[in-house]
Order: structure tokens, then C-alpha cells, then sequence
């Protein structure tokens, strides 16, 4: 859908064109950016990230190399937590349509770094849980999707009260100790939401419009894994081309189904990698992870399956999203996404809330969901 653009308060068409004409001269031009992020809120303080389990060792991994610019920095002094320092080093790996960074650093660091980030950048945290590794972002608006034209140009922040785009954006970031010892993965997800019309007056007016998700935008992530990677203090043509270049790997998921009627998603990795890669696909299919258990293998999730009876009876997107609603019906479903290791591979499959194998329909959409991020 095309970006629409709208006059956020009524009546106030005049009150601008008069302030443009007194401020006119008085704003320089400015290069269009592609990200301008803004919330209205601010975030608390820092909290210190999770005390993640270190995992095996596993040398699959097959990343680019780029060098930060604080690597002349780098020296054997201890850090301290409550500093942001940037780190000597960063990589970028890829497996199938995911990218995420390795950094040489500790996880208390890369927790921090990356809140900054997501501060920096325009977003207020709407969810942290250091338990898990996991900050999410507020929905947020991309102001560069507003054209700049000579009123905006002339009016500068002033316009921001006026303008606003039809979309949201919000991101989720997950910090997990890395394969290799001594390093930090992080993980980031996109999702996008954009008001889409439900119904129309005639056959040119619409009456109505409602909140609808977009798929994930790898656009959008990869930009934004690249401004990561510059606050994590590689220079910015490094990043670039370190995004750019991640190599891509055949595709390592199929699903097959048992004689037992289950069906698994068989993942041509292994555990330590799987498990990450699990994680990152659940963050980018808009699932919500209530809980983890890596010793079990257990990621517990939350799904509203769009063909769900309880999801048909929702009047809109916004109240699929309000998982804690009084009406139990209307809550999402609650599955168990178990990853298991068998020989060279590793197993996937959904579970009921009881761990017994769900046989629904609604596991084969969950699968094919996963699929379709780890392939």
C-alpha cells in the first residue's frame, strides 16, 4: 500500500500555511532520510541483561567479517556495566532468509548497547524481559515515509504535529550468548502494521479503516542490523557491505509427517543453532514467546490462528492484539514449540499447553510458518 499521508487535526490547514509564511527562509533543506523514527514517551532507566546459558561450541557458523573502528580501542581494562563502550569487533551470519550479529563482547554490554540503540533511534521499549534475553519496541511511526515537500521543509519539527503516515513499525531484539565462547548473538525482527479501508460508501470512499499487519521487511531489518552494527562501533561503509554480503545457505527445513499422524519441521542443524534460529523465526512470525526453557527445548508461545473462531469474532486487528483482555475466548492460543536433537538434524514440532502432540490444523500453519523463516 502506498503511503498516505494525512492532516492529523482538523481546521488547522490555515494555522500552518500562516506559520509557514512567518517561518519561510528560516529552515535549511535537508537530505531525505530513508529511517526517522518517533515515539512520544521515554524510556526508564537501564536494567542489566540475563545471565544467558552458555551453549556448545558449534564451527557451522559461517559469517562476515567486519572490523569496528574501536578496535584501536580495545584494551585489557575490565568494563563497566553502566558504560555503553563500543566493542573491537562484529560479524554478521546468515542462515536462509535470517541474518543476526556475532559480537565479541559480554551479554550485560550488548544488552546495554542495544537499548541505547533502540532509545537513540526514536522508540520507547514496551517490553523488556531480561529472562529471556528480550526487549520489544512500541509501535512507531517512520516520519521519512512523509514527503518533503515545501511546507514541511519550511516548517521543520513544527510539521511532525500536522503529519502523520498511515504505518507502524515496531522491532524486537533478542540478546542470546553466543556459539563461541566469548562472543554475544543478537537477533532483530520487524513487524509492520498499516491502516488498510474495512468498508466503503460508495465505490471510491471508504468509511472505514482498521489496523492491519504486513509481513516482516527485510528492507527495514537490514537497514536496521546495519545501524546496529554501527553503534556496536563498526564504521557505517563496513556494516553496510557486511549486511550485504552475509553469504546465504541452501535451504536446511522440510516437514515431514510421522506415521502417528504428527507432523515435524526437520531442521538441518544443530541444536545450539536450531534453537537460536527457532527463536529468531517466532520473533519474526509475530509470535508471542511467554517463556523459555532451553534445557527442555521448549519455547512456550502464544498464536491467534486467523481461522479460529475466536479470532473471527474479533471486530479488529487492535483487539487481536490485546492478549490481556477479560474475554478468554478472544485470548490467542497457547502452544509449546519443542525443538529436539536427533543425530545431525534437529526436530521441531508444537505441543498443547499438556505437551502432548497437537495434531490440528493450527500446528500444520504454525509449522509451515516456521518454515518458511528457516528454510
Amino acid at each position: 500500500m502506498t503511503s498516505c499521508i494525512t492532516l492529523s487535526r482538523p481546521g488547522a490547514i490555515v494555522a500552518v500555511l500562516s506559520l509557514a509564511l512567518a517561518l519561510a527562509g528560516c529552515e535549511s533543506m535537508q537530505m531525505t532520510k530513508r529511517i526517522d523514527y518517533k515515539s512520544t514517551s521515554s524510556s526508564p532507566s537501564l536494567e542489566l541483561p540475563p545471565d544467558l546459558t552458555t551453549p556448545r561450541y558449534d564451527d557451522r557458523y559461517s559469517v562476515t567479517t567486519a572490523t569496528g573502528l574501536a578496535a584501536q580501542q580495545a584494551g585489557g581494562a575490565a568494563r563497566k556495566s553502566e558504560l555503553l563502550l563500543t566493542v573491537p569487533d562484529a560479524r554478521i551470519a546468515r542462515a536462509g532468509n535470517e541474518r543476526w550479529l556475532v559480537v565479541k563482547t559480554t551479554p550485560e554490554n550488548a544488552w546495554n548497547i542495544t537499548r541505547q540503540f533502540w532509545n537513540e533511534n526514536g522508540f520507547v521499549l514496551a517490553v523488556e524481559q531480561p529472562a529471556l534475553g528480550l526487549m520489544e519496541t512500541d509501535w512507531a511511526e517512520n516520519r521519512a515515509d512523509i514527503p518533503q515537500d515545501l511546507m514541511r521543509r519550511t516548517l521543520g519539527q513544527f510539521a511532525d504535529v500536522f503529519f502523520t503516515t498511515y504505518k507502524r513499525d515496531k522491532y524486537r531484539t533478542r540478546v542470546e550468548r553466543g556459539a563461541e565462547a566469548g562472543t554475544v548473538e543478537v537477533y532483530l525482527s520487524h513487524r509492520g502494521m498499516e491502516q488498510v479501508p474495512t468498508a466503503k460508501i460508495d465505490n471510491s470512499s471508504p468509511a472505514a479503516f482498521a489496523w492491519a499487519l504486513m509481513p516482516p521487511n527485510p528492507d527495514l531489518e537490514a537497514e536496521m542490523l546495519t545501524r546496529l552494527m554501527v553503534k556496536f562501533g563498526t564504521a557505517e561503509p563496513q556494516a553496510v557491505a557486511a549486511v550485504a554480503q552475509a553469504a546465504a545457505q541452501p535451504d536446511r527445513a522440510r516437514i515431514e509427517k510421522g506415521s502417528d499422524g504428527v507432523s515435524k519441521l526437520v531442521v538441518d542443524e544443530s541444536f545450539d543453532r536450531a534453537w537460536r534460529r527457532v527463536g529468531l523465526a517466532l520473533d519474526r512470525s509475530g509470535f508471542t514467546v511467554v517463556d523459555r526453557d532451553r534445557s527442555s527445548g521448549l519455547y512456550f508461545v502464544r498464536y491467534a490462528d486467523p481461522d479460529s473462531a475466536a479470532v473471527k469474532r474479533d471486530e479488529g486487528f487492535l483487539a487481536k492484539l490485546m492478549f490481556w483482555k477479560k474475554d478468554e475466548a478472544e485470548k490467542p492460543e497457547q502452544y509449546r514449540i519443542a525443538v529436539v536433537e536427533a543425530a545431525r538434524t534437529s526436530l521441531v514440532s508444537v505441543q498443547d499447553p499438556k505437551g502432548a502432540p497437537d495434531k490440528s490444523p493450527t500446528s500444520d500453519r504454525i509449522l509451515a510458518l516456521l518454515k518458511e523463516q528457516l528454510k
